[in-house]
This record gives C-alpha cells, structure tokens and sequence, in this order.
C-alpha cells in the first residue's frame, strides 16, 4: 500500500556520497499534507531545523511516517543551502479522516485526547481509520487507564455514532448490556401499567445507550403526556441495574410530569385573509387541554390542503410558546406553499376504443388546472362505487411530477370489463 520513493538531485550527490559525518539541517518543508498540519509532520519526523542527519537518519524518518497510518505515501528530497542543508518532505494522506469518540471508558474525552495527543505529535480531532492508528491509541489507552478485567479493555473500531455519522471510536470490548426490562417511579397521571408494555414493545433487547433510550422516551412516552397538556414532562434520572441471570440490565426512569397546559392562540403566518378558514380546516379546540397530538393533526390537514391547491411542496411548520402566566400554549402556523404544479395530461392503459374516450371525457381535471393530487384515486374509487365496470379488477394512479416545468402527468391503468352501455347517469363527476 505505501511506496518509497527517494529523490536525489545532483546538488546532493556530495551529501549523498559522505555517509560517515552527519550534516546540519537548516530549513524543513512539508507539501502535500491538508489534513494533517505541517509542524505535526516535522515533530513526528523527529528531523528539526537546527539538527545534524545522515542520510540513514532520513530513511529511518520516512520509514516512520509510512508506519504511522497516516499516509499512503512519503517521498523525500534536500538541497544544499547556506552552511546546511533543506529538506523537503511530501507526503500523501491516507483518504479519509474520521471524527475521534469515545464511549464508556474510565477517562473524560479531553482526559483520553490529552494521552493521545501526549503519544502521537500527528493526533487531532479527526484521525484515520487504519489498523496501525487504532492499535497504537487502544494500546495506549490501556496502558493508561489500566482496566482491571480483560473484557474492559479497550478497543478502537470505526462505527456509527448517534446521528449515523462515522467515528473512530474507543471503547470497551466487553458487549453492550441490552434492556431487560424498565419501570417508571414519580408518574400519577399515567399508571406505569400503561407506560411499561410501550416502552417495552420499543426498547427490550435493545443494546442500552442513554442517549438512545432517551430517544425512545421522546419518540413513545413523551407524546402520551403531550396529548395530556404535559408539555414540559421531563425524564430527569435513569437508574441502571444489573438484570437477573445476565439478561441485561434493568432500567428504573424517573418521571416529572410537569403541569397541565391549555391550548392557547394559534397565529397564521404566510396566508392573508383566511385565518378562520385554515383554523376551521384544522379542527383546533382552544381554550382546553393542549392535546398535541391532535394539534399535528391539525397542522398535517391544513399542510393537504395546501397540496390539493397545487402546492405539491407545501408544508406548514408550527412553533410553539409556553406561556408560564396563564399556563397556554401558543401555535405560530408558518404556511410555506413553494411553487405550484399544473395538470398536463391524462393517459390511460388497459379500456378498448370505445370506453377510453368516455372515461376521458368525464375526467374533470383540466390540463393546466391546479393539480390536486387526490383526484386521480378519487376518480377511480368513484368508478368503482358507482359500478360503471363489471368485474373490475385492480386499478392504480401513477402521478408523473416534473420538478423543472412545475407539471404533472396521470396515469390511469384499468382491468377489467368496458362501462356499461347507455349508463352514462353513473359518470362520476369531479367534486373540485
């Protein structure tokens, strides 16, 4: 994987030719790096301006830098200069850096980059992944922290941190302890019988890191107090034991439910005019526990209805603020439309001659009407209620959206026997 490339220029043949003396460094140089810092490169060379090298000293420095993992590849070459010599590194980065992590280990990140950075001059916040680095700092690591018991010796992997990101990480190579079982103390709104089978179905078996068990919490036990008005529940304490007969562990999570809170206001940006419409498409109940489940509801039917006009990617971001006086709530619904989208055209796969022409016909969106997208199934659904097929069988809309020219083009498929003859009562018509 690494080469050595040694380049001699004539001006050296003299230094070259006398392996017996050493010879004064005047001036180092390092090209190539972006990564890793040139004065780093120097002092894990061990060559500084101010020394005397042979030439087997030089080999010996680059020898070292291939070694390291740090580089793919190192070439060196020196010229003569005033009374010494100057020496140029240029070195090659191995691709890719990652971010250095640490997890469950008796020392402090900063504690644990201190011994590092105490070994290795090339050490930083970003190191790579090779074999040869993550050796030498779980080796050092050990010697330092001095773990008593074999499966807490630590090891250096690359793997995925809580955000998916990948990290050179150092930790234990003992397995990860997976929940067993969880209860809950302090909670009285919500009986732990009602807690403990959700967080259960979410989290048994799962390998227990607190960050993520946090997350649980938010995802599945947070909204059930939300829904209650508990808007500030917090989850200050999670006690870990150790579970019988080496299942796991057992988690005991302390609940502070926090007071109830009324929905308060709720202020429309982005849309003049219609506030009343929106807050009636909502469905918002104000003046009554704030159940938030039910206020994204709201929000999620107010973001279609923005689609049904054509603004296929609409969205509506609701904030919202605590008022501690009067114990409310307050939304700021922010209607975000972006670009609206046309209808184009209309094809259909799978009628005769004579019944694509009539179903044509009653298809009620217009080719340069605001796209509504769920006419198309509405369409068909209607077709299939008002029994204009016998026998029909699978029928599916495909919606073709182009981002450039802002249109859609629909796809009808139908299987199944032609509309019934002199039946036309039975058309559906579009309700927008």
């Amino acid at each position: 994987m690494q080469s050595l490339i040694l380049l001699l220029t004539l001006a050296t043949l003299a230094f070259a030719q006398n392996t017996n003396g050493p010879f004064p460094v005047k001036e180092v140089i390092v090209k190539g790096n972006k990564i890793v810092k040139s004065e780093q490169i120097v002092a894990a060379a061990g060559i500084l301006p101010g020394t005397s090298v042979r030439p087997a000293d030089m080999d010996r420095a680059m020898q070292k830098l291939l070694s390291c993992g740090y580089f793919d590849r190192v070439s060196y070459r020196y010229e003569p200069r005033e009374q010494g010599y100057a020496i140029e590194w240029d070195v090659t980065e191995v691709t890719v850096f990652y971010p250095i992590a640490f997890e469950d280990i008796s020392a402090k990140p900063a504690e644990a980059k201190a011994i590092l950075a105490k070994l290795d001059p090339l050490f930083g916040d970003k190191i790579p992944a090779t074999q040869e680095v993550l050796k030498r700092y779980e080796d050092a690591l050990n010697a330092a922290l001095k773990p008593a018991a074999p499966e807490d010796r630590i090891r250096g992997q690359l793997a995925a941190d809580d955000k998916g990101n990948l990290v050179a990480l150092f930790r234990p190579r003992r397995t990860p302890p997976s929940v067993y079982q969880v209860d809950f103390t302090g909670n009285k709104l919500i009986r732990s019988e009602e807690l403990r089978p959700i967080i259960a179905a979410a989290s048994t078996g799962v390998v227990y890191k607190e960050s993520d068990f946090r997350d649980i919490l938010d995802i599945k036990i947070r909204p059930m107090y939300e829904a209650r008005g508990r808007l500030k529940v917090a989850f200050p304490e999670i006690t870990v034991e150790k579970a019988p007969e080496n299942f796991g562990v057992n988690l005991k999570v302390k609940v502070e439910e926090g007071e109830e809170y009324n929905l308060g206001e709720i202020r429309l940006e982005g849309e003049s005019g219609r506030t009343e419409d929106w807050l009636r498409i909502g469905g918002f109940r104000q003046g009554i526990t704030a159940n938030m489940g039910e206020v994204d509801d709201g929000r999620r039917k107010m973001e279609l209805a923005v689609k049904r006009n054509g603004f296929l990617d609409g969205k509506v971001i609701a904030k919202r603020t605590l008022n501690e006086e009067r114990k409310t709530v307050d939304m700021d619904m922010t209607i975000v439309p972006g670009e609206k989208y046309t209808f184009d055209k209309l094809d259909i796969k799978g009628l005769d001659l004579i019944s694509e022409p009539e179903v044509r016909k009653i298809w009620g969106m217009k080719k340069g009407a605001a796209f509504n997208p769920d006419y198309p199934d509405f369409f068909l659904n209607k077709l299939r209620e008002d029994g204009i097929f016998d026998n029909l069988g699978d029928t599916k809309s495909i919606a073709d959206i182009n981002r450039e020219t802002r249109t859609v083009s629909v796809t009808l498929t139908f299987k199944g026997e032609a509309p019934k003859k002199d039946d036309k009562s039975k058309l559906p018509r579009s309700p927008f």
